[in-house]
């Protein structure tokens, strides 16, 4: 691994990431950046899906699951190509393996829970990663307790947006599935990703 994520970590933490002074627009790593509460963002998905009722369960989720993807296509793709990228992390990637290092190591910075462990398959072009304290997992416990299902719709939107940008021409080229989640027991949420073989995943 030529990525080293703790000099990652420590150049991200320097950039002084705060809103413009006028406008408390954050725009850096070619994005633009947000801060908003957990509690806020998961009860807007938990509403959606309640809005749509039991029948409608499985087709809300894919709903969000396919809007993450379609953000990480955006938000990744942008700080792919970013100033900070480029002098940051492009001069240390030789394979593709390095190059989702470095989206792993931006990633982890985010606030979005982190990711432990990863295999990333190039010639097969799969992906497995672990994720510890997924933003998720505490808000929805609170509220409902142990579920029966996956909840953790944005990183399972990531997982497939990360191998769109690895190895796709556009968005949705690959899927990911939540294959453990936290708030169903399990010690930690466990993501994969593959080549999507219909269209968005509809059968």
């Amino acid at each position: 691994m030529t990525i080293n994520s703790d000099e990652i970590r420590e150049a991200f933490l320097t950039l002084g990431l705060v809103g413009d002074e006028e406008t408390g627009i954050l725009r850096r790593f070619g994005v633009i950046l947000a801060c908003n509460s957990v509690d806020f963002l998961i009860e807007r998905e938990i509403e959606f899906i309640n809005s749509l009722g039991s029948k409608a369960l499985k087709l809300g989720e894919k709903v969000l699951i396919d809007a993450a993807q379609w953000c990480a296509n955006a938000t990744f793709g942008g700080i792919m190509d970013s100033e900070e990228w480029a002098q940051l992390i492009e001069p240390n990637i030789s394979t593709i393996s390095d190059r989702f290092d470095g989206l792993v190591a931006i990633t982890n910075c985010l606030g979005w829970g982190k990711i432990t462990s990863y295999e990333l398959d190039e010639e097969k072009e799969e992906l497995k990663f672990v994720v510890d304290y997924s933003y998720y997992i505490e808000p929805w416990v609170d509220r409902f307790g142990k579920t029966d299902r996956p909840i953790c719709y944005m990183w399972t939107g990531v997982a497939g947006g990360y191998l769109d940008l690895l190895f796709g021409s556009k968005p949705h080229d690959f899927v990911g599935d939540e294959t453990e989640c936290a708030a169903m027991g399990a010690s930690s949420c466990v993501f994969s990703a593959k080549k999507l073989k219909k269209k968005y995943g509809i059968t």
